[in-house]
Parts: C-alpha cells; structure tokens; sequence
C-alpha cells in the first residue's frame, strides 16, 4: 500500500515539473461584455475598465475607446493614428490587428478628441511625417509611411482590448491555458440582436492565437441565457473554428460577468464596513451606558480609494505619492463630514473632486466634478478643504488629478 502512494505522489511531482502549471494559479484568461465598457481578467485580478461610445458606420457599428476621469463622467473619444480607407473601412468590420499605428513601446498613437464628448479631432494629434517608420499591433509589421498611408480616426475599444491580450499573451507564452479564454457577454447583447456587433472583437481573438472559448451570459431568465450561450458558441464556432470550451452549457455554474463581480464586490465591503461601526457603536452603548442621545451623535466615515488605479493623475506626480498624501488627511475630512451630519443628518453620497498640483506643490485649482450628497455647501468645503492641501515639490510641470470620495454612515 504503501508503494503505491509513493508511486502517486512520485507521477504527480512528475507532472507538475512536466506541465509547469501545478505549482501557480491558472491563468483563466477572461473578457467582460457590457453595455459600456469591456474588462479583462487573469490571474484572479481584473484590468481597468475599456469604456466605449458606439459610433454608427455604414454598413457597421464603430465601439470608439473613450476616456473617462471617473464612473459617471460621460468621457471623451480616443482617436488614433490608422492605415487609412479602404484598410481602415474594412478593419473596422473585421478588426484585423493591423489597422492602427503604435509607437516603439506599442502603445498607440492617439489622444482625447476636443469639444465636450471628445468628438472633434484633436489638432494636437499630428500625421506622421513621410518616411517615419511606425508598425501596428501585427508581428514583423514595420513599415515606412509615405504619403495617404496614414488617417487620424476614432481608437476602437476592441484594438485597446487586442493590444493587451496580445501582450498577455507574450508575457505567459509558456503557460498551458494561453490559448484559453472565457467571455461574459451582457444579456443586452442576445436581447437587441447585438452580437454580430461583436464579430470583429471575436475574429481577433482567433488572429492573436487563442484556439479555444467559453462563453456564459449575464441575464436572469436562465432558459434565454442558455439558448443564448448555445447560439453564441455556434457563430463563434463558424467564424473562427474557436473551439467551445464545454459539454453542455446547462452544467455552466452561474457567473456573473466579472466588472459586475468588483463592483458587488464593493457594494459588500461598504456594507459590511456600515454593519461593523453599527455594531460596535450598540456593543460601545451597552458596555459604558451611554444615553440615546450620546449614542445618536454623528459618525460618518470617508472611504479614499485604496489603489493608485482608481484616481486619475496627469503630469509629473505619480498616483501612488498623491493618493498617500489625501489618504493621510481621512480624519481631517471625517470631521468635516461629522460636523455637517449635525446640520443635516443623514446624508451620504460621493463627491469626485478635480483639482491641479503646482511643481511647488500647492493645489492652485480644485472643482467638483460630480457630487450625489445633494448638499453644495458640505461639497464646497470638501473641495476647499483638498485645495489647502500641500504635496511635495517635484521637478517643473503642474498635475491634474481627479479623485473620488465616498461619504457614509
């Protein structure tokens, strides 16, 4: 008996150094498919969102990658630097990779587009000059530019999710589940007779080399979410040959799309940070009986996010020095919010707040860029407050910042 459990554990050691992957966490490559934005996961962690306005094309519909400072900003169109029409027209049909020029590091030529949505070009994004050398997103595709070869176009949000699943891929070339991806795809998209809209996102998955695809949809009408899964692995099926990634998709384990997951994600953390005071302020109550009264005094707290990613900076300060700063400065803001709890009990909300940091580091503008308190004055002592705030010199060049505080009880 006991040589048989040796020669198991023997094989499986084997294995794992044969395969490589026993020893650390799957890759489980994943793409989000949601109304507004598209999100990649692996590794158990999630990219920022890729946020899009749909743009209508002849003959198609154009996803336009936007920028956005925070959630609720409507966000600005990205343009880009393209081989020009009739290339042009017809990668955005079929979103061949070579379509959009990047520079030496393969990021892509491309800035927010002017007026309030972004939709106007920006004359600050030039055609390269004739002769340049630029390649695309394609391997081995340098070229040299000459004239009508390059156009200024909105960036799609499906070449920003190719580019990073392209560089994903380079970085875990050696891993066994490379080849492997699972899309969460948006019931809107089966409901509104979307998903051929999807069809140029879904033939690049095939020319960057993965072979194999999953598919599961958010909706809650599970007999519609499974004739949707099905009908989806058929079309991916006869577009690319992908190979679908199950029996039956009946045996699925419900999942919701994961930018859905981080955000209920969240939504739970908050209340169980809300349930955790209210429970220590009972247990406080009983144990030192306080009165009603003293019990009923303001608690408000501020949540400042914790990841460098959830605040926007531009220029010369990196994000990580300056949300250390306003994080240091969470009590000073809990007592604004205390005080004006006694003014007007009750009240919650998020003020998103945008400002700009002086080389000397004094913040010399500050507004309030989006605010769901309902109450002006506590936002404008809120933003007063931020602008007295002093950061640590840094070489010349100003920074604009945009950060987002949650106000609850």
């Amino acid at each position: 008996m006991t040589d048989r459990i040796l020669f198991a554990f023997a094989l499986a050691v084997s294995l794992c150094f044969d395969y490589g992957h026993c020893w650390e966490p799957d890759l489980m490559f994943s793409l989000g498919i949601n109304d507004d934005h598209l999100v990649i996961g692996a590794r158990g962690g999630f990219d920022p969102k890729v946020y899009y306005r749909v743009l209508d094309y002849p003959y198609t519909a154009r996803y336009a990658a936007i920028e956005k400072d925070f959630e609720e900003d409507p966000g600005r169109v990205l343009w880009a630097v393209h081989y020009p029409f009739p290339r042009y027209l017809y990668s955005a049909m079929v979103a061949a990779p070579d379509s959009v020029y990047v520079d030496g590091k393969g990021d892509f030529l491309s800035m927010e587009g002017e007026g309030d949505l972004g939709m106007i070009p920006p004359r600050g994004l030039k055609l390269p000059a004739e002769g340049d050398s630029l390649a695309t997103l394609s391997p081995n595709s340098m070229r040299r530019v000459w004239r009508g070869d390059a156009a200024i176009a909105p960036l799609s949000a499906f070449d920003v999710i190719v580019r990073t699943l392209i560089r994903y891929r380079k970085w875990y070339a050696d891993r066994w589940d490379v080849d492997r991806i699972s899309l969460y795809i948006d019931g809107s998209f089966f409901r509104q007779n979307r998903f051929h809209e999807l069809t140029p996102l879904i033939i690049a998955l095939k020319e960057i080399g993965f072979r194999y695809v999953r598919v599961d949809v958010d909706d809650s009408d599970d007999a519609f979410r499974f004739r949707s899964m099905e009908m989806a692995h058929r079309e991916i099926y006869r577009l690319t040959g992908l190979a679908p990634q199950m029996d039956d998709p009946r045996s699925f384990r419900r999942l919701v799309a994961p930018s859905l997951k981080m955000e209920l994600a969240k939504l739970h953390a908050m209340e169980f940070l809300k349930k955790f005071n209210n429970d220590i302020d009972r247990i406080l109550g009983e144990v030192t009986g306080l009165s009603k009264a003293d019990s009923d005094k303001p608690s408000g707290e501020v949540f400042i996010p914790w990841r460098a990613d959830d605040i926007k900076v531009r220029g010369s300060r990196s994000a990580k020095d300056v949300l250390e700063t306003i994080r240091r400065r969470g009590p000073e803001l809990c007592d604004i919010y205390n005080n004006f709890l006694k003014k007007k009990s009750g009240f919650d909300g998020r003020v998103v707040l945008r400002f700009e940091i002086a080389p000397s580091g004094e913040v010399v503008r500050t507004a309030v860029a989006y605010s769901s308190t309902g109450y002006e004055e506590f936002d404008n002592a809120v933003m007063d407050y931020v602008g007295q705030m002093t950061f640590g010199e840094v070489e010349p060049g100003s920074t604009k910042v945009v950060v987002p505080l949650t106000f609850y009880q």
